[in-house]
């Protein structure tokens, strides 16, 4: 038994406790093994025409699960309580000949419920037939319509109305009417007159089955999943979900681009499933490892190409040895090194190196005085060098993307200075910065051949413009000839967590055409999404070139679930033992593994000492830095940066406490330049709480971080 998922399926489930989507979960397990199981209590619906598919079975003594069954493929629609029957008694599901396979009201909810009220006209003008829903009749003609059996008013109406608005348009429909209506739905004017539709059962099992596969997306129905799949979907650790591709992302991935593409979304919305699956279906179309060049999956942060690359394992399409999965930053060092230009790259002497450039050049009374060095060193590598600018005059002349604080001219002349004297003292040194290793590797791939089919980029919006640059030149020839689907960036710029930034257009790039925007939040609650955007909403972004606020960005979240909650703890310890405790209790009392859970922190000291302190309360544990995306038995815990990208059925969140989140303002920081710092870190902090997909606990000390603030309302105050 095939089955698939409705797109109210999800939605429906995050409403049941977790006891009952574990039930809902294993009747369909118990289901897809053995439908006639007794326990389940199959029964099905005998009504209007398209009632005849539908069934429904239990998952418990109150629970009912709603399905459309055809021969050997089912789509699971609802679970719920014993309104789950009514919801039957008052629907079909219908198999058009054209348009989307779906559930259609066939009676009005007001027969269920003496206070509805009929839409009013305005309403249903508002949902009018389009592609993706079309007129219910659309491949009828008028001639055709009123031979068949209909008045010229019932043909005017049936042509207003598609699967979700025929109800609305015609609400005084009498049953052999809407039989009528569906048999022409699912059927063409000849089959009709030789009532031909449904007489042969093989055929209409074949008919049902090509209508969930080939357009079973416009209604928002999940691939066919093949026994056992479900089960290990719902049973496996967050792991496997994050390589489940929704209906509503799948056109992105076989879609043919003429030219770069580019997909973003806010956080939740899939954007690195869409870029897995991107990945193994243009391994799949070159024709994997064995003919030709593999396709490139890169990202940023250096931790999560592994973690990728475990995740394309379990792609059912996934190509063996079709996709290299490797950090920007490795790949460009060996691009050097295979041409004889090996770097080295020693962080501590290049911070060296740059303190004596500050003391050569930022003099008393210059233009510099009353930047710090921490900003001034990132003038050099996130826009500088980040940028590839190669004069004065470009420095001059270009626009800082991402920095707030206005450099004039002699300033800008005073940093490009500091700059010249930084890499003179790191060639005297023998050694380079990262970001000239990036550039050197662009040098060099735009001097050759392509190395890959084709480029998917994760988290495009925190690689530098160089490096986006070395990746295009990667899938482009000598000349700079980029062929069609070759690079595909995905990403989100109000995740970014870097400082600095560029505009597609710096790194002429044109996506008009080729771009695409993920609006629904698959991964988070409603309650854990609206928390962090009471935190972070109100902040800028600037997502290469396209301006807005992070919360005018949101995207619908599909689920509900509990509020997060915050908890006042104590110090940094016993924030830990709250940590410890909550987690057994989770894994005690749900279906929840330690793995399950990620533990957040704001700097790098403080995950040692939650790893050593989560040992000593006999919790095993693992750096985000370790962690391969394999499952196993351990929480993880990592800053914030490291939780980019990743996801969790619960989150802590530690040390979110007055005067240690967000960092304190450092000595001569100017408002400008402390203001961009806080918006980083509000940034990263808004990724960190949108990796839980369920529970989201904020622990902080005796007081919460004044970020809170904004947000208690959406949260639930514990006692620690």
């Amino acid at each position: 038994m095939e089955i698939s998922l409705d797109r109210g399926w999800h939605q429906a489930l995050g409403k049941l406790e977790p006891t009952e989507q574990a039930q809902v979960n294993a009747a369909v397990v118990r289901y897809q093994k053995s439908p006639d199981h007794p326990s389940l209590h199959l029964k099905q619906l005998k009504g209007r025409a398209g009632q005849r598919r539908l069934w429904t079975i239990r998952a418990s003594r109150e629970l009912r699960v709603l399905l459309a069954r055809q021969g050997d493929v089912t789509v699971f629609l609802r679970a719920g309580h014993h309104a789950i029957n009514e919801l039957a008694e008052r629907s079909a599901f219908v198999v058009p000949t054209a348009g989307a396979p779906g559930l259609m009201r066939v009676a009005s909810d007001s027969a269920f419920d003496e206070d509805a009220e009929a839409p009013s006209p305005a309403v249903v003008a508002e949902r009018p037939p389009t592609a993706d829903h079309p007129s219910i009749v659309q491949h009828w003609e008028f001639s055709e319509l009123l031979q068949a059996g209909f008045s010229e008013s019932e043909v005017h109406k049936l042509r207003q109305a598609n699967q979700e608005t025929l109800l609305d348009v015609w609400p005084d429909i009498d049953a052999a009417q809407l039989d009528l209506v569906v048999k022409c739905m699912e059927g063409t004017p000849e089959t009709v007159r030789q009532e031909e539709l449904l007489a042969n059962e093989e055929a209409e099992n074949a008919r049902f089955r090509e209508a969930i596969v080939e357009r079973g997306a416009l209604a928002g129905l999940s691939v066919l999943l093949s026994p056992g799949e479900f089960e290990r979907l719902m049973s496996a650790p967050v792991e496997e979900w994050m390589v489940f591709l929704h209906p509503d992302q799948r056109a992105l991935v076989d879609r043919h681009f003429n030219g770069p593409a580019r997909v973003r979304g806010a956080a939740g919305t899939g954007k690195t499933v869409v870029a897995l699956h991107r990945a193994a279906a243009l391994a799949a179309r070159y024709g994997g490892a064995t003919d030709g060049p593999p396709v490139l999956f890169t990202t940023f942060i250096s931790s999560l190409s592994p973690v990728f690359e475990s995740l394309y394992a379990r792609l059912p399409r996934g190509v063996a040895g079709g996709v290299e999965f490797v950090n920007v930053d490795r790949l460009a060092h060996r691009l050097c090194a295979e041409v004889g230009q090996a770097a080295i790259v020693d962080p501590n002497a290049a911070r060296k190196a740059f303190n004596q450039a500050y003391n050569a050049i930022v003099r008393p009374n210059t233009p510099l005085v009353g930047q710090t060095r921490d900003y001034l060193r990132d003038e050099i590598g996130a826009v500088l060098k980040a940028r590839g600018v190669a004069s004065l005059d470009d420095y001059l002349h270009m626009e800082r993307t991402g920095r707030r604080s206005r450099f004039t001219a002699p300033m800008r002349e005073q940093a490009w200075a500091l700059h010249q004297e930084n890499d003179r003292l790191l060639a005297e040194a023998g050694i380079v910065d990262f970001p000239d290793v990036l550039k050197r590797a662009r040098d060099i791939a735009r001097r050759r051949e392509p190395m890959y089919r084709a480029a998917v980029i994760d988290e495009a919006q925190d690689l530098s413009l160089v490096a986006l640059q070395l990746v295009d030149a990667l899938v482009s020839d000598s000349n700079g000839h980029r062929p069609p689907d070759s690079l595909f960036l995905v990403g989100d710029g109000a995740q970014k967590i870097y400082p600095g930034g560029f505009t597609l257009a710096q790194a002429g790039l044109d996506v008009r055409g080729n771009s695409a925007v993920l609006r629904v939040n698959y991964r988070n609650t409603r309650e854990i999404i609206a928390a962090a955007m009471a935190c972070a909403g109100a902040e800028p972004v600037d997502d290469l070139g396209d301006r807005f606020l992070r919360g005018d960005a949101e995207a619908e979240a599909q689920r509900e679930g509990i509020k997060p909650m915050l908890a006042c703890a104590g110090d940094f310890q016993a924030q830990i033992k709250f940590v410890a405790e909550k987690a057994k209790q989770l894994c005690s009392m749900a279906a929840l593994a330690t793995s399950d859970i990620g533990v957040f922190v704001a700097r790098n000291d403080l995950v040692k000492r939650t790893i050593a302190g989560l040992g000593q309360e006999g919790i095993p544990s693992e750096s985000l830095v370790n962690f391969s995306g394999r499952p196993n038995n351990r929480l993880k815990v990592g800053t914030f940066h490291r939780a980019k990208g990743l996801e969790f059925k619960v989150v802590f969140l530690l040390e979110i406490s007055a005067g240690e989140f967000p960092g304190p303002r450092k000595r001569w920081q100017t408002d400008a330049e402390y203001e961009e710092r806080r918006a980083l870190e509000m940034s990263q902090l808004f990724v960190a709480m949108t990796r839980a997909r369920d529970g989201l606990f904020i622990l902080c000390n005796d007081e919460p971080s004044d970020v809170m603030v904004e947000a208690l309302d959406y949260l639930d105050e514990v006692a620690a």
